[in-house]
């Protein structure tokens, strides 16, 4: 059966495209045909690090203009993984993002339709798992992936702001739609890989990976559980993801 995760944030910056694409490099490096799907439409960043093969966005299966098989692009060669890691980009280019801004419901409700079936069709792929970077926030976009996803992992860090949203998201979002989740505190300020919770607002914390500043530097180009996977988060990365197949 496959796993459906939707990565997910209250606001912008806590590291939430860096998690999702390491989690999506241990799954399938620990055998598990992966696919990861750019659905942060607003603010698109998988392409900076990948380059697509595709012809076709998941904008525009989306909107009905392809299948989402035709989205994706294999990179199992380029990182060496030990299964399929499948790719799906969302369009970076300004113009296409403009136009997502003036989408309406009707248009939203059809991507949600859209989105199940194409998890359907991916699951018919023999894939493991599918992993959605979703857009930070209550965008439609963002409740889609939500609604869609089988477990959402909140990435959440500790200033005042993020720690309100993100209860606002469990209590009023997540409860709702009757989810399973988990949260990760990145960027901890108290420097330690120890879980200073292992509860927040009835869900469980799945990692507590301190403010490491070379993260952000060499997370701009590189995936640290393909280069370094002895690293602290790298491994971090790993605990999550075995931790997370607990959840199923």
């Amino acid at each position: 059966m496959t796993l459906t995760l939707a990565i997910h944030s209250s606001k912008g910056g806590t590291g939430k495209t860096s998690i999702a694409m390491n989690l999506a490099v241990a799954f399938a490096s620990a055998g598990k045909n992966t696919c990861l799907i750019d659905l942060d439409l607003r603010g698109p960043s998988l392409c900076s690090m990948f380059e697509p093969k595709s012809h076709f966005w998941i904008n525009d299966f989306l909107s009905g203009k392809c299948s989402i098989k035709d989205t994706l692009t294999d990179v199992k060669g380029e990182m060496d993984t030990k299964a399929h890691l499948y790719l799906s980009f969302s369009n970076p280019d300004i113009r296409e993002i403009r136009d997502l801004v003036s989408k309406d419901r009707d248009w939203q409700a059809s991507a949600l339709k859209a989105l199940m079936n194409g998890k359907r069709e991916l699951s018919e792929k023999d894939l493991d798992v599918i992993i959605f970077d979703t857009s930070p926030g209550v965008e439609y976009e963002s409740i889609n992936a939500v609604a869609a996803s089988d477990v959402v992992i909140i990435v959440h860090n500790d200033t005042n702001a993020c720690t309100s949203c993100t209860e606002q998201l469990i209590n009023g979002v997540y409860s709702l739609l009757d989810k399973k989740c988990g949260i990760i505190d990145n960027m901890s300020h108290n420097n330690c890989l120890d879980m200073i919770d292992k509860k927040r607002y009835g869900v469980p914390v799945l990692a507590t990976i301190p403010c490491m500043c070379e993260i952000a530097t060499r997370g701009k180009n590189e995936i640290l559980v393909h280069t370094e996977p002895e690293h602290l988060f790298s491994k971090s990365i790993i605990s999550i993801k075995e931790k997370i197949e607990a959840m199923k």
